[in-house]
This record gives C-alpha cells, sequence and structure tokens, in this order.
C-alpha cells in the first residue's frame, strides 16, 4: 500500500465539534469547544489513523465564483455563531502548534482545494482520506480516494468508498453530481429542478447515466410531469450540476515537506496551549498523568429489561398491569423480516410502562400461550414504532395483533412533515436528548433490530429491546401532546391508524404473478444479452468490461478512434448522450444502446421480480410506505409497484405477469376523471369551471371554447391541447415561459392565453392568489383533514424555490 495523506475540513469539523460538544469556556468568557474538538481529533487522527502527510483545508469566508453565478447559492446558510466565529483563530493556533499546513484560496472553497489535492495525490499513487461532515466530497470518490465521514458529532467516521456508493445510489461517484443537479441540495441553496426528489433523480440516472442523456431522452420519460418539470427547468438543472461540481485543477500546490507527516509538533508547546485554553483533563492526557474521559455528545437513554424463558416466569405485575390498563409496548427484533423470505425472529420485548420484559426467539418456534394472548387480545392497545413491520413478525409467529394501534412512526411523520429521520434513533436524539441503543458491525455500520446477525448474544438483544421499549413509553406522550398541538390528532386516529391495518392485509395478500412468462422474458432477454455480447466483441475486436464507463471510453475513442466528446477528469463520458450522438458513426454504437437497454429491462423488471416473490406464497408482496412522502401519499417499494411502465411493449409484456388469485376474480385498474380539476372547481367555487363539470362537458374543450369565443363544436385539436396544457399547468403554478415551451408558441402569446383563461375564470385567480398568500404568512399550508405542508422556503428572495412552492400550496 502506498504512502497515505489525509485531507481535513477544517470548518466541516469545526462546525461539527462547536455542536456536537457542550459549551465550554475558559475564565475569561472565550469559547473553546470547537477548539477541544478539533483538538481531540487532530490527535486521534495522527495516533489511529497514521497518515504519512496531513493537511487542513478552510474556506476563505468570502464569496466565490459559485456565488457570482447564482446569486442564491448559500443564501439560506445561517449567519455563524458568534461563539463559533471567536473559535476560529484559536483552532488556526491549534494546528500551527501540530504543525498541520492550512490551505484555503480566494474565490473557491475548501471543497475545490481538497478535490485539487485528493486528485493530484491519487494520480501520484497516494492513498487519499477525506475527512468531512460534508456529502459533496462524495463525489472525489475512486480507486485512490475515500472519504471518512463525520456521520454524527465528531467521532463517528463512516467510510465510503466506492463500493458505499454502488450500493447505497448504485451509481458512480461522479454521477452523483448529475444527482444534485437534478433534485439540487437545500443545505446549498442549489435549486436543481423543483419537483424531483431523490427518488426521481436516481430512477433517471440509473436508467440514463447523466443529467445531458435525461436531457437526450426527455421523450422517452413515462411520467408526463417529470417531463413538464424537466423541460421548464432546463437550464436550473444545468445550473445546479455545475454548481455542485468541485474543481479539481486548481493552480495550487500541496507541499508534502511541510506536513504533519514530517513535521514533529512539541508535546510541551500543545500541553502550554491546552493549559492556556484551561483544557485540564487534556493537558493531563499529554502529560500521561491521567487519560482524558470520552466526549459525551448525547447521553445513553436509562432503561431497565428481565429475561423471561417460559410463560410462568414473566412477571404476574406485568400481565395485570397490561390487562388493566389495555396497553402494552412491544418490540420485535429479527434476522430477515422482509416479504420476499420467511421471517427469522430473534425475540420479542413486552411492556406495561413500568417494566419491560424480553423473550428470546432465536431457539424457539413458538411463542408462550400469555404472550400469544396479550398480542392477540381485541381491546389491549399496542403501542410501537413501525408497528406495520411488528404486524408482519407477529402474524408469521401465530399471533396476529389484535386491538387498537399506537404508532410512534405515523404519529411523528405527521408532527414532522416533510423532515427525514422517522427512526426511533433519531427520535429519541430529536425529543429525549438521549442516545438510544443501536447495533454496530464491526467497520461501525449500524444494522437495524430487523436485520441483525442470527448469532447475536441474547443480553445484546435485551439490550436493544430494552432501549427501544423505554423510547416509546417516552416518546408516546410527547407526540399525543405535538398531534393535539397541532390539531393533526383527528387526521392520526381517523385516517392514518386505520390504514396500517388495511395496508398491512395488502401487503400480506400480495399478488399472484405468471412466473412461467417472466422467465422465458428472462431467458430471452439474457440470450440476447449474450449475442450483444460477442457482437460488440467482434465489432471492436477486443474483449472488454462493456459497463466500465474507462474501458469503453478507452475502446471507441482510441483504439477505434471515434469523435472524442471533451474528456473529463475521470475519463471520457459513455453515457447515453454521447452514444446517441456516435449513431451512425460505427455499427458498435447501435449494438451498445441496445445491450443497455436490454441490461435494463432484464436486471430491474424479469430478475428483480422473480427475486422479490416469496417462496412459501409463491406471490409478490410490495411494501406500502405510509411514512415517507411529504404530501402524505403512498409510495411503495420491493418492487414499486407505482413505476411499472405500460407505453412500451415490454412494458406491457411485464404487466401480463399480473394476475388474479383465481377465476373468480379480475384486475381492475380505475382512476379519477380529471380529478385536480374537479378540486380546483370546488374550492374556488368559480361559476364558469363547475359549469363544465355540472353539464358533464369535456373540461378541456370547454375551456377552449371560453378562451377562444367559439362553439364547443368549432374547437379543434390545436386549441383543445392548449387549453389541457393551461388546465393543468394553472393548477399547478406553470408560468409564460413554461407554457410557451409545453405548447411551442411565443412567451407573449402563452402570456396572453394565461391573460383570458384568468378572465375565464377570475375565482380560479382569486383563490390561488388567496391560498399562496396564507401559505406565505403562515409558512405552511395545510389539507382538509389538517395534514401540514412547511414551506419555509416561500418567500421572494428566491424565485425559482418560492415558484415551486407555490404550486404546491394546493396540494
Amino acid at each position: 500500500m502506498g504512502e497515505k495523506l489525509i485531507i481535513i475540513d477544517g470548518y466541516s469539523l469545526a462546525n461539527r465539534a462547536f455542536f456536537a460538544l457542550p459549551p465550554l469556556t475558559t475564565k475569561s468568557g472565550q469559547p473553546t469547544n470547537a477548539v477541544y474538538g478539533m483538538a481531540t481529533m487532530m490527535l486521534k487522527v495522527m495516533e489511529e489513523l497514521t497518515p504519512d502527510y496531513l493537511v487542513v483545508a478552510f474556506d476563505t469566508g468570502t464569496k466565490t465564483f459559485r456565488h457570482q453565478q447564482y446569486e442564491g447559492y448559500k443564501a439560506k446558510r445561517l449567519k455563524m455563531d458568534d461563539s463559533l466565529r471567536v473559535q476560529f483563530p484559536l483552532i488556526r493556533q491549534l494546528l500551527e502548534v501540530l504543525r498541520i499546513p492550512i490551505y484555503e484560496l480566494p474565490g473557491f472553497e475548501a471543497d475545490d482545494v481538497i478535490g485539487t489535492f485528493a486528485k493530484k495525490a491519487g494520480a501520484k499513487g497516494l492513498q487519499v482520506e477525506i475527512i468531512t461532515g460534508d456529502r459533496d466530497s462524495f463525489q472525489l470518490v475512486d480507486e485512490q480516494i475515500r472519504v471518512l465521514y463525520t456521520k454524527r458529532g465528531i467521532t463517528d467516521l463512516e467510510k465510503i468508498d466506492q463500493n458505499y456508493i454502488a450500493n447505497k445510489y448504485q451509481l458512480e461517484p461522479e454521477q452523483l453530481i448529475d444527482l444534485k443537479g437534478l433534485m439540487g441540495d437545500a443545505s446549498d441553496n442549489i435549486p436543481g429542478v423543483p419537483g424531483v426528489g431523490e427518488k426521481t433523480a436516481l430512477k433517471y440516472l440509473h436508467q440514463y447515466a447523466s443529467l445531458e442523456a435525461i436531457y437526450e431522452h426527455l421523450a422517452e420519460l413515462q411520467r408526463k410531469r417529470d417531463q413538464e418539470l424537466l423541460t421548464q427547468h432546463r437550464e436550473l438543472a444545468y445550473l445546479s450540476k455545475h454548481l455542485a461540481t468541485i474543481v479539481t485543477d486548481l493552480d495550487l500546490e500541496l507541499d508534502y515537506s511541510l506536513s504533519a507527516g514530517h513535521q514533529e509538533y512539541s508535546r510541551e508547546e500543545l500541553v502550554a496551549f491546552c493549559q492556556e485554553q484551561e483544557f485540564k483533563s487534556l493537558a493531563k492526557k499529554l502529560t500521561g498523568r491521567e487519560m482524558v474521559a470520552p466526549v459525551k455528545e448525547f447521553g445513553d437513554l436509562p432503561f431497565q429489561i428481565s429475561i423471561f424463558e417460559a410463560a410462568a416466569e414473566l412477571p404476574a405485575e406485568l400481565v395485570e398491569n397490561i390487562y388493566r390498563e389495555q396497553r402494552c409496548y412491544l418490540q420485535f427484533v429479527t434476522a430477515k423480516a422482509d416479504w420476499a423470505r420467511p421471517i427469522h425472529p430473534l425475540g420479542v420485548g413486552i411492556g406495561d410502562g413500568k417494566q419491560n420484559c424480553f423473550f428470546s426467539l432465536a431457539k424457539k418456534e413458538a411463542l408462550p400461550s400469555v404472550l400469544q394472548e396479550i398480542l392477540t387480545d381485541p381491546q389491549i392497545t399496542k403501542s410501537g414504532h413501525g408497528l406495520k413491520k411488528q404486524m408482519r413478525i407477529a402474524a408469521a409467529l401465530g399471533a396476529p395483533l389484535g386491538g387498537p394501534l399506537e404508532d410512534l412512526q405515523i404519529a411523528a411523520y405527521l408532527v414532522n412533515a416533510g423532515v427525514d429521520g422517522l427512526g426511533l434513533e433519531e427520535l429519541g436524539e430529536k425529543y429525549l436528548q438521549q442516545r438510544i441503543p443501536t447495533w454496530q458491525t464491526e467497520r461501525g455500520a449500524k444494522v437495524t433490530i430487523y436485520t441483525l446477525p442470527p448469532e447475536l448474544a441474547e443480553t445484546e438483544l435485551q439490550r436493544l429491546v430494552g432501549g427501544r421499549l423505554a423510547a416509546v413509553q417516552l416518546l408516546e406522550k410527547k407526540l399525543s401532546l405535538a398531534l393535539e398541538e397541532m390539531g393533526l390528532k383527528e387526521l392520526y386516529q381517523k385516517i392514518e391508524k386505520p390504514l396500517i391495518r388495511v395496508l398491512f392485509e395488502m401487503e400480506r395478500e400480495g399478488v399472484v404473478l405468471d412466473g412461467g412468462v417472466l422467465h422465458d422474458l428472462g431467458q430471452t432477454l439474457k440470450q440476447r444479452q449474450e449475442e450483444l455480447e460477442t457482437e460488440i466483441y467482434e465489432l471492436t475486436g477486443d474483449s472488454f468490461n462493456i459497463n466500465s464507463p474507462k474501458q469503453l471510453g478507452v475502446i471507441l475513442f482510441e483504439k477505434l478512434g471515434l469523435p472524442a466528446p471533451k474528456k473529463k477528469k475521470t475519463g471520457y463520458s459513455t453515457d447515453a448522450e454521447v452514444l446517441e450522438t456516435l449513431s451512425g458513426a460505427h455499427p458498435v454504437i447501435t449494438k451498445l444502446i441496445e445491450f443497455r437497454q436490454n441490461q435494463k429491462l432484464q436486471s430491474t423488471y424479469t430478475e428483480n421480480l422473480i427475486a422479490l416473490i416469496n417462496p412459501e406464497t409463491g406471490r409478490l408482496h410490495t411494501t406500502f410506505n405510509q411514512a415517507v412522502t411529504t404530501t402524505g401519499r403512498l409510495s411503495s417499494t420491493e418492487p414499486n409497484l407505482q413505476n411499472i411502465p405500460v407505453r412500451t411493449e415490454e412494458g406491457r409484456v411485464i404487466r401480463r405477469v399480473f394476475l388474479p388469485k383465481s377465476g373468480e376474480y379480475f384486475l381492475l385498474a380505475a382512476d379519477y376523471s380529471q380529478i385536480e380539476l374537479r378540486v380546483m372547481a370546488h374550492f374556488s367555487g368559480d361559476a364558469g369551471f363547475c359549469e363544465a363539470f355540472l353539464k358533464g362537458d369535456d373540461i378541456h374543450q370547454f375551456t377552449a371554447a371560453k378562451v377562444y369565443g367559439v362553439s364547443l363544436a368549432e374547437v379543434t385539436k390545436e386549441m383543445r391541447d392548449r387549453a389541457k396544457a393551461v388546465n393543468f399547468g394553472i393548477i399547478y403554478g406553470i408560468s409564460g415561459f413554461g407554457l410557451a415551451k409545453s405548447i411551442n408558441v411565443s412567451r407573449k402569446e402563452a402570456d396572453e392565453f394565461i391573460k383570458m383563461y384568468f378572465a375565464q375564470y377570475p375565482q380560479v385567480q382569486e383563490y390561488s392568489e388567496k391560498l399562496i398568500a396564507t401559505a406565505r404568512a403562515e409558512g405552511e399550508s395545510k389539507t382538509l383533514l389538517g395534514r401540514v405542508r412547511r414551506l419555509p422556503d416561500l418567500q421572494p428572495r428566491n424565485y425559482t424555490r418560492h415558484s415551486f412552492c407555490k404550486r404546491t400550496t394546493g396540494v
């Protein structure tokens, strides 16, 4: 292994230390917690990671070229806390004492300095590790470079390498830039394409590989809404990708002779610095007289739990309390608990709010009768986190959960509208300021309680269950109060809670697939894939990894001499857009395009669907996610049944494999007729808008007749198409510019069309403007049932995000 360079993102680490550690000040009142955190981290890096070279990169605090290109860049960042700002001179002094050089460059960010040094060092054969809390650096990862991500505080480092990114995103590191271009980055105020989130962005990148290729194949996208959003915000997408791209070729050289690996710092100077800053424990550690206590970011949640081996050992008092209060707290732990495979239960914890007990299932085939009776009792409320998953486990153990449900995950989803981090661990830190026990691998990767190692010790299972039961009991009261205060109680009680059982039953029922059709399609695709591979090798005269952009680039542009696009820092681009431009230049291009399309069909639909069929039921059991989207709609995973293609021939074949469970049933597809427009007519009360629906007319033909001032019979197809674009566009806040592109007219014509539209439907305009004004004043929008959609960006300082929020106020 070659020499190692570690590059530290100075501001990121200082910021993490400042917020992770409790306030520290000297007797004179100087804040020092960030300085202390940096000192302990620097020593840890030097002692445990043993770098040959060590440097720190800082931002200069001045505007960069990105601010010049986009005024809103990082505009939403909170002003740096004064208590942190005054610590940076001391942090620089600390780094000087440790002989760690600082690099910064006006007009550029620390990320650009880091990227430049990392890529140059990697090219020299050095192993590079970047320590940062900024995910932007993930794009720099390659064979020589990895990121040590400060996942929590300053001590919990997660290794980010090529395998991590491939497993998490199914992308190459450099494709993360395209991902930012599409979905944006709220922390840096990079707009992205409004309305396109991570899930949608990943879907298209998996299919087309790059932002440029997505736009090349825009007409192929199945969702019209996505086409419209991408078309309307093309410039923002490319700008966002540019803003997200880290510069890696600055005119800046690293002086290896001055790095910490070659400069022994003076322990005496460091001790003197620590004493001056009143770091007594650290000074004692350095002088060998006392070890410094570990930094505690959150205290561990206290809990008690006992183990019982049989029904007779379950405390009678606990059972009596459960039946008297008609409530129990529940937590299962498993090694496997998904729908595609039989579950592998490891244990179950049960509590009454005062005491908790754990029963191991690792070597047992059934629950004790006393537990079965409690779980199935229709009068006893079951409280827990993520109860739909636990219903799956309980049912498989012969004890389907009866009685009312109280699910903290669903309650937290309503209270924290649009906010990630609804796991019990995150909720514990947010609401209790305490850490809930988790289990991690030897490499520090956190494992969920439903995918634990089968051989995990019983005492460890007891610890995990005990912490979660204690957290559920404490969080239940806080979230119940929050639901009450936010007016969400009725939505939770009448809509969300009953839906848990409905979704569970839908998941358990599953759907029948014609495995024979799927298998035949898969074999056909596989055979064609092998033929294409052979043909590609024959046409190029070489054998290589067709899925490797680097190897393919060398074959196409160096060996075959095809016209090469601008070479990127990571090599030639061979994305779909590049291949399309090369069509006709060489016979192999057509084969490569077919190879990729064929491969996607094979992996995404045939192989994936077959792998997800449950061997016990022979059915496909998707998971309906009730607490994911910001709007309250459901999503579907493993597989995503909401995204099966329909317009292509292959898509129609895929849909034909879904069958009724018997001849007595049939599959029915149902859809609302113009539901968005009907809702607008109802809420706005516009007489003209309502008239079309009340009369049963075609709303688009009706609108065209109104706007153009002609009879229904005189409305042409072109008139109707334009009216349709406006009808749906107005609902989602389309601009004159967006409408012009949508219906292929001039901006002036589009503006005039919108003006005439509102002249015919004045109450639609009045309602829309009133809705936006209310949302701007309250910073949120609400549905009829009180579901909240927070819209903090509904301010005129950023036009793009402001426009996006305006479009979502009526959702």
